[in-house]
């Protein structure tokens, strides 16, 4: 059942990204998340499976979460590491690595084509990207972005401003 529940987390990871989502005001781990509960409570996996895939899928790209969290979500933060970032390859052979590029091969220009896609899917909702990496993906990739930053919230809350309205 393991094997079945990452199968359906890494399926759903992007999910967000894709035009079905084009005008979502969330950000697109929690798309994906909710697609993915939605279609395992449809199948009628146990709760407590739906909810794990869920919380592996809206946490795993969240820095110092993975770690501390089930089997789930640290195998789907771990496996995004290892297909990105190469985390772990020198943990496989030559041999290893040869064969799994055999196999699912990453074509030309892997790391620009998915950065761009990434880019695509949020471009429309910069706003959740707010303490999030893919406010990385937008500062390369659009002109018009700006990141917001913490201490200006802080600084700018209508608290200190005093622009309470009524």
């Amino acid at each position: 059942m393991a094997a079945d529940l990452l199968f359906v987390a890494a399926h759903f990871a992007h999910m967000g990204l894709s035009s079905s989502y084009a005008n979502s005001t969330q950000r697109y781990e929690l798309d994906g998340a909710d697609a993915a509960k939605e279609f395992l409570d449809r199948e009628g996996v146990r709760h407590a499976h739906s909810a794990a895939v869920w919380d592996a899928i809206s946490l795993h790209t969240t820095p110092g979460v993975p770690e501390r969290m089930c089997g789930l979500t640290r195998l789907l933060a771990y496996g995004l590491r290892a297909d990105l970032f190469g985390e772990g390859i020198d943990c496989l052979s030559v041999e290893q690595r040869s064969e799994i590029l055999t196999e699912f091969p990453r074509g030309d220009n892997f790391a620009n084509s998915y950065l761009e896609a990434v880019g695509r899917g949020i471009a429309h909702r910069p706003e959740t990207t707010f303490g999030a990496v893919s406010a990385d993906i937008l500062e390369r990739y659009s002109s018009a972005f700006y990141r917001g930053n913490f201490c200006g919230r802080v600084l700018g809350s209508r608290w200190e401003t005093g622009s309470f309205g009524s």
